[in-house]
């Protein structure tokens, strides 16, 4: 009876064998999988054990390492490690992470190093010009008493990085601190001390510190004076803003044969609130040769009128010879926003002619401005990548992982289930920093057995 016959026996050693292949592979790949977390764990146990007991070369290595991949996630160790150490160089180091990853916890003990110079305690000058970089960096308002008393230090370095402090920190309105600084600018040797008064011409104008205008106006028009001082004093007379100062640096923009000067000038008009500059910023853009001038005017484009004005932006992020006015005209259009300019936006973004680049740059343009359309148009483009051997969906959900939107939670659970272990924790990374919770459960089913052990590390590490 054929319906009972018996299996061949060389039949039932094939399926023997199959499933011994089978079974061995999946054992390997089990395998394979427990290697990697467990590789991924002794890493991060070397790391830290470094941190903690390794002489200050392998110490100054490791930060070095964090620092280029802005890994934050040894900071509030790095807390105890600078208390502890006596190494100025790793204390800068550690400094310098922290300004990276934007670390909060650390400004205590950045202000305490300038508090130790007000004190007359003893410090260390490089250490304290980068705890002040830091302090500016994050306007840490707390320090703001220190950082005045130090624009006057005996220092010259110190107290450029102060006063750069108060400029970023933000002071405008206070008087004292004005007459300050424009006592020290009106006494300093610009060429002995280049790079104070820079910074003192710079905080000026930051702070708004309407006395110092006409100082700042003889820097401009003093042909014998520092390039870069002359320019910088355009940007800080715009800041400040007297009515009066617009016809000088207008003068410089038209009649100097100095094209970073005249590019300096352009965005010194362009900071006058009282006064509409539309009109020469389109003229910029549209004409002159220099391409820093033609970026300038992109830079103060969000708020000009004029006719035409946004297809001449369109033209000049499709046309413009030049990458950087490109990406320049692209966060105008973003920034203006409107139909037509979203629409434009959303299509450079998905045109495969254009470049990685230049892709990318839009990204952040519609991300930045939450644009209409932006989720559905990014998931056609990752649906067209999502088997390709480039890179450039790992761009793409490297850009969306940083940005604060929840209405990309379908593409960062569309992440999770990438074959590439970078992509899901680029997901896992967007869903966090958006708090989406109704994901969590999804992130959670990663941390299993089989799962790339680097994305078991960001599902039970990450925050």
């Amino acid at each position: 009876m054929t319906g009972n016959r018996i299996p061949n026996k060389n039949f039932i050693r094939l399926i023997l064998a199959a499933f011994l292949v089978i079974s061995a592979f999946s054992e390997a790949a089990s395998e394979e999988s427990g290697d990697t977390e467990k590789e991924l764990e002794e890493k991060r146990k070397e790391t830290e054990d470094v941190l903690k007991f390794g002489i200050d070369s392998e110490v100054l290595t490791v930060l070095g390492n964090l620092k280029s991949e802005k890994d934050a996630s040894f900071n509030d160790l790095l807390t105890k490690i600078y208390t502890e150490s006596r190494y100025t160089s790793i204390k800068q180091e550690i400094i310098r992470l922290w300004n990276d990853t934007e670390y909060e916890d650390g400004l205590p003990f950045a202000h305490e190093e300038i508090r130790k110079v007000v004190e007359d305690e003893d410090f260390e000058p490089p250490l304290v010009k980068t705890a002040l970089s830091y302090i500016a960096v994050m306007h840490y308002e707390e320090a703001s008493p220190e950082l005045t008393i130090l624009t006057d230090y005996r220092d010259d370095e110190i107290a450029a990085a102060a006063i750069r402090a108060v400029g970023a920190v933000g002071t405008t309105g206070n008087e004292a601190v004005g007459e300050g600084l424009l006592t020290r600018l009106k006494k300093e040797d610009p060429a002995a001390n280049e790079d104070l008064v820079a910074a003192l011409i710079v905080t000026l104008g930051e702070i708004k510190y309407e006395p110092a205008a006409q100082e700042l106006v003889y820097i401009a028009e003093d042909e014998g004076a520092s390039a870069g001082h002359r320019r910088l004093a355009c940007v800080s007379i715009g800041k400040i803003g007297r009515e009066e100062d617009f016809s000088v640096v207008e003068r410089l923009y038209y009649e100097s044969d100095d094209a970073m000067l005249r590019a300096y000038a352009l965005a010194g008009l362009a900071e006058f609130t009282d006064r509409d500059s539309s009109d020469v910023l389109i003229s910029a853009l549209k004409r002159d040769s220099f391409w820093k001038i033609r970026v300038t005017a992109a830079q103060h484009m969000e708020s000009a009128e004029g006719d035409d004005l946004d297809e001449m932006l369109r033209y000049k992020a499709s046309h413009d010879p030049v990458n950087q006015v490109r990406i320049t005209s692209l966060k105008a259009l973003g920034i203006r926003a409107g139909s037509e300019n979203n629409t434009y936006l959303i299509d450079y973004f998905s045109d495969k002619s254009r470049g990685i680049d230049l892709r990318i740059a839009c990204l952040n343009v519609l991300l930045e401005n939450k644009t209409s359309g932006t989720a559905d148009a990014v998931k056609n483009v990752m649906d067209e990548e999502w088997d390709s051997p480039g890179r450039f969906l790992e761009f793409i959900c490297r850009e969306l992982s940083r940005a604060e939107w929840k209405a990309l939670a379908p593409l960062y659970e569309k992440m999770l289930d990438h074959k590439n272990w970078l992509i899901p924790v680029y997901g896992i990374r967007g869903i966090r920093k958006n708090g989406i919770q109704s994901l969590e459960g999804k992130i959670a089913a990663l941390d299993a057995d089989g799962v790339d052990g680097r994305i078991r590390r960001e599902v039970t590490g990450g925050s």
